[in-house]
């Protein structure tokens, strides 16, 4: 027995490794295209789009684990019951009771690991994206205003500076074009400016003096002087859906829940998203242990239709508990379902049909969905021909 569970967990391992690195790639392609204006024509060193992509993983490997754990064990499962092994292991005494053990242990671990995720790495990585994300785009504020061309780095703004200092950040002969307000462009015209970047604040200002502001609408054109005049860049529109303002529930440690629950109101909708968060930072890692013993009897019940077909009706099953789970968050948040049953739901049907299943399985019984289509479309067509 030693060396049968040794055997399926080496086999689990190298399943969920190779699913949740292929995961991880398509997630980050989509975050890369997200985030395309981040580096798209940026002088960024390779090693800090490298550094930002791993401070964004965390976010979603609580929702990436789950589903590799349940494939991972799936497939190990579905391959022994098409080769028979599971088969030559009952008729050699050996029951499905004794092979809980290896899918309990590798859950239990892929438990641990995402309630870590969710309670800690998610806060930390969301942190140090922002400090890290700050961090560049100084940088590449201060170096990227060329001097004697239009610099246009940031959506919808133009800057051009005849002269700039890089040590001081001043600039000399400024003109920008701001069509951030599409409605009334503006020409902002100064001999001389300067450069503010407050990284706590998440903010870039471009300080102008003795200018003039040229504006453009529909109706007339106006001119105004000033003393003074504050660019505040949109950082928001630099960084796609990453926002540096004040942190959602999702980004939030489990201490900061706690402390934001206490200040908002329990009728609010941001108090039913705190809580809603709460109860997803422990309801996604028990669906590992959920996931991973309803993948058992789902890997017994679907051998001879093959691997391929296999895999792609495991995902759908995924797909139905990812959409019950999205359905009672949204129940949830407009307050339709209690709070503390909204995200449970799908961890309790799986559940029960996890053990139905093992139920089933235990009494020496033996379901096979193909050779059960099979005989249907076999019963189908002969009545029709008998008709």
């Amino acid at each position: 027995m030693k060396i049968l569970h040794r055997q399926i967990l080496k086999e689990v391992t190298l399943i969920f490794a190779v699913t949740l690195s292929s995961m991880i790639s398509l997630i980050v392609i989509g975050r890369m295209i997200d985030l395309k204006d981040l580096f798209v024509g940026q002088n960024i060193a390779i090693l800090d789009v490298l550094k930002t992509f791993f401070f964004l993983s965390p976010s979603f490997l609580s929702l990436v684990i789950p589903i590799a754990c349940m494939l991972s064990i799936f497939l190990c499962f579905l391959r022994m019951a098409t080769d028979r092994e599971l088969t030559a292991l009952q008729v050699s005494g050996i029951s499905i009771r004794n092979l809980v053990l290896s899918p309990l242990i590798f859950s239990l671990a892929a438990f641990a690991i995402t309630l870590y995720v969710s309670l800690h790495l998610i806060s930390w990585g969301i942190d140090n994206f922002r400090k890290t994300a700050l961090d560049m785009i100084k940088s590449q504020t201060e170096l990227s205003v060329q001097p004697g061309v239009f610099n246009q780095f940031l959506p919808g703004i133009a800057i051009f500076a005849q002269q700039s200092d890089l040590e001081t950040r001043s600039l000399l002969n400024i003109f920008i074009r701001d069509e951030t307000r599409k409605d009334s462009p503006l020409n902002i015209v100064a001999p001389q400016g300067r450069i503010i970047t407050d990284t706590r604040q998440g903010e870039i200002f471009f300080i102008l003096e003795k200018g003039r502001i040229y504006r453009q609408d529909q109706q007339e054109n106006t001119v105004a002087s000033f003393a003074e005049y504050r660019l505040r860049l949109d950082l928001f529109g630099l960084i796609g859906n990453i926002e540096l303002g004040d942190k959602d529930p999702e980004e939030m440690s489990w201490v900061e829940l706690g402390q934001a629950k206490i200040m908002k109101e329990p009728e609010s909708r941001t108090y039913r998203l705190i809580v809603l968060e709460q109860h997803k930072r422990f309801a996604l890692p028990l669906a590992c242990l959920i996931l991973g013993f309803f993948a058992v009897p789902l890997g017994m019940t679907l051998q001879g239709v093959g691997r391929n077909w296999g895999l792609f009706l495991a995902i759908i099953c995924f797909l139905v508990y990812y959409s019950l789970f999205t359905a009672g968050y949204s129940l949830g948040e407009v307050g339709v379902i209690p709070l503390f049953i909204a995200l449970w739901i799908p961890n309790l049907i799986f559940l029960t049909m996890a053990l139905a299943g093992f139920y089933f399985y235990c009494q020496g019984r033996e379901f096979n969905i193909h050779n059960f289509i099979t005989k249907l479309l076999r019963k189908q067509k002969d009545v029709l021909h008998s008709e």
